[in-house]
């Protein structure tokens, strides 16, 4: 294999046929505006050839499906290292799914207390261990000399049975009825009640003097003719041994421990009250079965080191990782696991998140979290000469925790494989092996590669956005003053959701205000579980959120309020741009009034792809085909048919100024912005996308492939478009995630138009050129999980960089220069 991953002719979306040669074993970072085709070829060329060459190496059966997968548009593609992606894709919403699954932690955990766990009875607190044949003789052996011993099995009858004849014909010769020896052959034998135990004797011995081999063949005659289960009778008692998993003490039998046995998800190992989700189905407080901790009675009768394992899950992660680091040395087959759950516990601390659980629901985590929790599986592995790609790894990071995540990065590439990240932070661009600079705009006035090189030899290039900022000829200055806060205000109290410690704040309405703090300090929990439910409870508005008790004051100076998360707009590629702003009814109302759509009846619906008639029904008017890979990952192709168009070929016949329906589609906002002068309402929604900086979408990208902040700037813009309430409050969530630092300041105009038209804005934020230019800093913390949900500071950005306290206040020292 070459030292560099060899790039040739790439066309993939709106990449113009690039050269490109990523060096191996280095960490590269793609950068430029939005829109510019990183993650074209980042994910779609690079992850994406990867992944359908290591497809191709399956089965016969397998690769019939292969060649209908399409390659990436390019002239060559070298050799490819494996590829491990790691996206900005959101987490699943299930209460089942939790840390320790994503992170499959879990999983190691799960087999470590399966095999060096300690069972312990549920009734007695005893341990419970299947005993063996070495067992009995290393206690017969443990005997004083001359110790007499009976070796037996157990033997239950039922009454009436003709059990001594049985015992006979086998060619035993004495049995044991409490104390009694009897003799089979000598009459009267005891009368036995129903499911009386017998004490077959098989052997008697004496400690000291016995020949080995004698005593291992009565020891096993007994295991094997007892069922598992055997005794050696002594004077002062018995001493009972048993193959099988029964209390001595109690006679409970338990299963041979697996890991479905302590598995939340399976029947076998879920708390049969809550069904594994650790809460009550009614009240949603934590189970009182299983106490919150979701596994059921067998489950927590596994001990390591006397605790079991929904104990260890419920603790905190630094607990968690200390308790394991204390552990002594297990046997060779444990060392492996151990090692394991010790490197992923040790990842999650050094990315800072020492203060989760690993039964924590994924769906309670902030976007900083969840993210680094996505990052602990790939940064925990060993692989060597593999393929990394990550998409943002630091957005919706605090400053402070960013180096830490690149740290691991770097960590990365010092094991000898090659990293490449998707990021934007200028920062850590300069730590880079090498940077891919694409652009120099987005969409069509993108695409190509402005700089490829070393970061210190990238100030000079004009064309490049990033150079500029990078070189300090742009840059985000602050405002040099504040608005005032004399608009009113709302105040909310008693916020206690998650980590919240019965929080009060007030936020200043009228302004630009940020809520800051460290990730895991209860910014989101704030304004989107707390804020947002309270303040949609005034204005009537039906959400299934809770507001955790909180109440809030002053909703009435208020005419709306909007709630803009991270969530996906839409999980289908039948949602674009288009569809969500309601621009698409109007397109095709304008192509339906054409001459040749009257002549061949074509209505609006004819140009729809989202029912029958106009669209394409081999793929359904979705332009792909998706192919069940049965255990394997679902692959889409182009269809056949339209060739991706969605339409029937005679609607595509149908053009205005010589673009067809699909053509439309496939313009950017901007380009459609010129197209539709005409069309003062296309063109005054179209207006809106481009007042948020989204003016390099196409009309008729898929929404499920847009990063979070590009979906909260559609939603604001959605919004914008459709309302006229006045004093609206917009509750924002990171939206500057995916964005270059070029699109945060039309974002940051944005925001001010907002503003100055009379509207209020709180936005959950960590970039810090943000949070300079905000009129207003609510500071939350001062540390994450538990050591967080106070309030640390509020006021001006000038106010919070002089409180000592505020971990965002050093930074923004830093940034205002006071």
């Amino acid at each position: 294999m070459a030292d560099f991953i060899e790039l040739r002719g790439v066309r993939v979306h709106s990449l113009q046929g690039i050269d490109v040669e990523i060096p191996l074993r280095r960490l590269t970072v793609v950068t430029g505006v939005s829109g510019a085709g990183k993650s074209s070829l980042v994910f779609d060329t690079l992850y994406a050839e990867s992944q359908r060459r290591y497809l191709q190496s399956f089965s016969a059966y397998t690769r019939q499906f292969l060649e209908r997968l399409d390659k990436p548009e390019a002239e060559h593609i070298g050799d490819l290292p494996p590829a491990i992606a790691v996206g900005g894709r959101p987490l699943p919403r299930s209460q089942r799914t939790t840390v320790g699954t994503l992170t499959e932690i879990v999983d190691y955990l799960r087999l470590f207390f399966t095999r060096l766990g300690t069972l312990i009875c549920r009734q007695c607190g005893q341990p419970v261990a299947a005993e063996h044949p070495a067992d009995v003789i290393a206690a017969f052996g443990a005997l004083p000399p001359g110790t007499r011993a009976t070796i037996a099995f157990p033997y239950r009858t039922e009454k009436g049975g003709d059990w001594a004849e049985d015992l006979r014909e086998e060619g035993f010769v004495r049995v044991q009825v409490g104390r009694n020896v009897f003799r089979l052959d000598q009459p009267p034998l005891p009368e036995l009640k129903e499911h009386d135990k017998i004490w077959v004797l098989v052997d008697r011995l004496e400690a000291g003097t016995t020949l080995p081999g004698r005593l291992t063949d009565s020891v096993e005659t007994a295991f094997n003719r007892g069922g598992g289960s055997m005794a050696l009778l002594l004077d002062s008692g018995e001493r009972v041994f048993n193959q099988r998993l029964v209390c001595p003490r109690c006679g409970i039998e338990y299963p041979t421990p697996e890991p479905r046995l302590l598995n939340w998800d399976d029947p076998l190992g879920a708390c049969p009250d809550c069904e594994g989700t650790g809460l009550d189905k009614e009240s949603g407080s934590p189970c009182p079965g299983c106490r919150g901790m979701r596994l059921g009675g067998y489950g927590q009768c596994i001990r390591v080191a006397a605790r079991h394992l929904g104990e260890l899950c419920a603790i905190p992660i630094a607990e968690a990782a200390a308790f394991f680091a204390g552990l002594p040395a297990p046997a060779p087959a444990g060392q492996l696991l151990l090692d394991q759950i010790r490197q992923r516990l040790e990842v999650m601390l050094r990315v800072e998140l020492g203060y989760l659980t690993l039964n924590r629901s994924a769906a309670t985590l902030s976007a900083g979290e969840a993210r680094r929790v996505r990052l602990t599986t790939a940064l925990a592995s060993n692989l060597v000469d593999a393929l990394y790609i990550f998409e943002e790894p630091t957005v919706d990071l605090h400053p402070r925790d960013t180096a830490k995540v690149w740290a691991e990065l770097l960590r990365l590439r010092d094991e000898g494989n090659t990293v490449i990240a998707i990021e934007y932070d200028l920062g850590l661009l300069a730590t880079a092996d090498q940077v891919i600079d694409l652009g120099p705009g987005a969409g069509e006035e993108g695409g190509r590669v402005v700089y490829q090189g070393p970061p210190a030899g990238m100030k000079d290039y004009g064309d490049s956005v990033t150079a500029a900022f990078l070189s300090g000829a742009r840059h985000i200055a602050a405002p040099t003053r504040r608005r005032p806060a004399t608009h009113g205000q709302l105040r909310i109290q008693g916020a206690c959701l998650h980590n919240l410690q019965n929080l009060s704040v007030d936020f200043p309405l009228g302004l630009l205000c940020v809520v800051t703090g460290v990730s895991g300090a209860g910014k989101s929990t704030l304004v989107q579980e707390a804020l947002y439910p309270a303040l949609a409870r005034r204005k009537h508005k039906k959400i299934a959120a809770a507001a955790g008790g909180a109440d809030v004051l002053g909703a009435g100076q208020l005419g709306d309020v909007v709630l803009m998360d991270q969530e996906p707009l839409s999980r289908t590629a039948r949602s674009n741009p288009a569809t969500y702003l309601k621009i698409f009814d109007d397109i095709r109302q304008v192509f339906a009034e054409t001459a040749d759509a009257k002549i061949r009846n074509f209505g609006p619906a004819a140009f729809s792809f989202n029912q029958p008639g106009g669209r394409c029904e081999t793929c359904q008017g979705q332009g792909i085909l998706t192919v069940d890979m049965q255990f394997l990952a679902d692959v889409a192709m182009t269809c056949p048919e339209c060739l991706g168009s969605r339409f029937k070929k005679e609607i595509l016949q149908v053009k205005v100024r010589n673009l067809s329906i699909a053509g439309v589609l496939e313009l950017t906002v901007r380009e459609a912005f010129r197209f539709f002068r005409a069309q003062p309402a296309i063109e005054r929604r179209l207006k809106m996308l481009l007042d948020v900086g989204l003016d390099y979408l196409r009309l008729g990208q898929p929404t499920e492939t847009l990063s979070g902040g590009e979906g909260q700037r559609l939603k604001l813009a959605g919004h914008l478009a459709s309302s006229r309430k006045p004093r609206c409050l917009f509750l924002l969530d990171e939206p500057t995630a995916g964005l270059h630092a070029a699109d945060v300041v039309r974002l940051l105009d944005c925001c001010d138009r907002l503003v100055d038209a009379g509207h209020s804005l709180i936005l959950v934020e960590h970039q810090l050129d943000v949070i300079k230019c905000a009129d207003w800093i609510v500071d939350l913390g001062p540390g994450g999980g538990p050591d967080g949900g106070h309030v640390v500071a509020t006021g001006t950005p000038e106010q919070i960089a002089q409180v000592p306290e505020s971990v965002t206040g050093q930074c923004l020292r830093r940034v205002l220069n006071v």
